[in-house]
């Protein structure tokens, strides 16, 4: 991947940064230092983050990627100080024991835990096998019930511990790679679209509480008025056991960005982005999987206001919705050029 130091830097304290859906505004701070370097910036009453470039011109291309991530937050403490939560996203239960967690309290202090249940010897069986609901795991902090009941309340939102690695300089793990890579790609598009020449304008914007039901996506394009969309989101990778690829398609990490052809896209942008990527010499994977339909920004952003043609494009991710996502940096690196060159293209063959 084309970074330097600052951009890998970037890249990292995002990830590292806590954003549980509702909650985004520690990672939406560190994207607006980003960004404002090379944009102007603003904000919604949602806190969606806007990054633009030619704010007055009235055609504007937007490109999006939620920065919200799953998580949870504080609904009981009972009579041993053990911690009871809810879940802000969807996230698979079966991943859940021995994973080790943040309680970010209203007066901002962190304190850690971890998300236990009963040990296995002292199981039946038939309990053995079962997954267990969100209401039978709790967070223990190691804390005297005392300790908790000053430090944490009702409404504390939980968060999984940062644990950003790379494998091979080429893949990382993290969690909140859902989306947060996606905003990465953004800031980067806004970033060397700034040493372009445009007469259209570009708006890269981080959006709120996807993961809750796609609400920062709902507002955003009547800040903007776009006539393109793209979102950037990460998308089911196939390449591991016991998933269809007949049923799912046949996606694999460090093969490219996926292009996706479901309802949620205009045929006219789908086609543009094709293009591009050939003439261009980026790597690409297509997807009509409908399994994503309406299942991110993109279907919200498409019946806006008066309409907008969109495209989204996404990012192959194992395990995804845990705390070990994996994704490629290659793919990263070919969807960054893939979105420059078609706003480029778009640009240059005054399409909007």
């Amino acid at each position: 991947m084309k970074n330097t130091s600052g951009e890998q830097i970037f890249l990292e304290r995002l990830l590292n940064s806590h954003s549980v859906s509702g909650f985004e505004e520690g990672a939406s701070r560190i994207y607006e230092e980003y960004v404002k370097q090379y944009s102007s910036v603003f904000r919604d009453s949602l806190n969606n983050c806007y990054a633009v470039l030619n704010p007055s011109s009235d055609k504007q291309v937007l490109v999006e990627a939620h920065i919200d991530e799953i998580g949870f937050q504080v609904t009981y403490i009972d009579d041993m100080g053990f911690v009871y939560v809810r879940q802000n996203g969807g996230i698979d239960c079966a991943t859940l024991p021995g994973s080790i967690v943040e309680i970010h309290t209203s007066d901002n202090k962190v304190i850690p835990g971890v998300i236990g249940k009963r040990p296995i010897h002292i199981q039946k069986p038939d309990e053995r096998m079962k997954v267990l609901e969100l209401d039978e795991l709790w967070v223990d902090t190691g804390l005297s019930k005392e300790n908790v009941l000053e430090l944490i309340s009702v409404g504390d939102v939980v968060s999984f511990r940062p644990n950003f690695f790379l494998i091979d300089e080429l893949r990382i793990v993290s969690k909140g790679l859902d989306d947060k890579i996606g905003v990465f790609i953004i800031a980067e598009v806004i970033r060397r679209l700034s040493k372009e020449k445009l007469d259209i304008g570009v708006c890269a914007i981080a959006t709120v509480q996807e993961e809750v039901g796609c609400k920062g996506a709902k507002v955003c394009v009547e800040n903007v008025k776009p006539q393109m969309a793209i979102s950037v989101d990460v998308g089911f990778a196939t390449d591991v056991p016991n998933i269809s690829k007949k049923k799912y398609g046949d996606i694999a990490l460090g093969r490219g960005p996926v292009i996706n052809c479901n309802t949620d896209c205009n045929r006219e942008m789908v086609n543009i982005a094709r293009s591009v990527a050939k003439d261009a010499g980026v790597d690409v994977q297509l997807n009509a999987n409908s399994i994503s339909t309406g299942g991110t920004n993109t279907a919200s952003l498409q019946v806006s206001s008066k309409g907008v043609k969109t495209l989204l494009l996404s990012i192959p991710n194992r395990y995804m919705h845990t705390q070990v996502e994996m994704c490629d940096l290659r793919d990263v690196e070919s969807a960054i050029e893939l979105i420059v060159e078609t706003i480029l293209f778009v640009n240059t063959n005054k399409l909007l």
